[in-house]
């Protein structure tokens, strides 16, 4: 068995969440924020090109 294997976990989610929980849950509701505008963007956009043209 080989005892140099290290696994790299490039989630640091809860470190930064436990460093400044302020910080991470302003930046993770920015970040819901921005996907809803996106999606909101996504839907109107589809709807727009459904609609005849008069």
């Amino acid at each position: 068995m080989a005892g140099d294997i290290v696994v790299q976990d490039s989630d640091d989610r809860s470190e930064r969440m436990i460093k400044d929980p302020s910080r991470y849950f302003a930046e993770a509701r920015e970040r819901a924020e921005r996907e809803v505008r996106r999606e909101a963007e996504v839907r109107k956009s589809a709807s727009d090109r459904d609609e005849p043209d008069e």
